[in-house]
């Protein structure tokens, strides 16, 4: 049996946190580095390329893999956001490929894997919500970023539903605004801009 924590032991523990400062900080503060991440958001409104984004910043410190489903790593749009995004700059800590479940628990059993795993998106990859706890449970250490999307303000389907409820960081992403809802919010109330102009523009054609 697993000896019951004292608040002692609980606040004596050693917890690793993402180094996030500046504009990241700012909007995230600086989050347990290990859990589940979920960022949905409608077509056009920057969703993808903040993703991208994000891996770039998490690669400058840590190994990432960008699992690519609803794409082809070989489409267009994945290498012009690759290119623009300069993933060059962080090479040495940045894969992509495509990887069903099995392929991608197969992947990860091996030594220095990832530590973070981005799946684009949620509905490719998962069946059913017992696989996703299976994942998280398997590799508890690591952190996995999935993307979702989204019917209004909320995720689309019961299963984006449910693993959005479950994780720990949860990112809402629209006219190229990401809107933190999760559990550690920076300074400025958790608000990313993903791209200045479109941003803008959008506020502007609303106004």
């Amino acid at each position: 049996m697993k000896k019951a924590l004292t608040v002692a032991n609980i606040l004596n523990q050693k917890v690793e946190r993402i180094d996030f400062d500046g504009e990241w900080y700012q909007a995230f503060k600086q989050p347990q580095n290990k859990g589940v991440w979920f960022i949905w958001g409608s077509s056009g409104g920057g969703k993808s390329y903040f993703v991208m984004q994000l891996a770039k910043e998490l690669a400058k410190s840590r190994k990432v893999l960008y699992n690519v489903l609803e794409e082809e790593t070989d489409d267009t749009d994945f290498i012009d956001r690759t290119e623009s995004l300069a993933m060059n700059e962080v090479s040495e800590n940045y894969l992509a490929q495509r990887y069903e479940y099995k392929e991608l628990v197969e992947y990860l059993q091996k030594r220095n894997s990832p530590d973070v795993i981005i799946i684009d998106s949620l509905t490719y990859f998962l069946n059913s919500f017992d696989d996703y706890m299976k994942l998280k449970r398997q590799f508890r250490n690591k952190i996995f970023i999935f993307t979702g999307h989204a019917q209004g303000a909320n995720p689309r389907s019961e299963l984006e539903t449910r693993v959005q409820f479950d994780a720990k960081m949860k990112i809402f992403v629209n006219g190229y605004l990401a809107s933190c809802k999760g559990r550690t919010i920076g300074p400025n109330g958790g608000q990313f801009i993903t791209w200045k102009e479109g941003y803008e523009k959008v506020r502007g054609e609303n106004n």
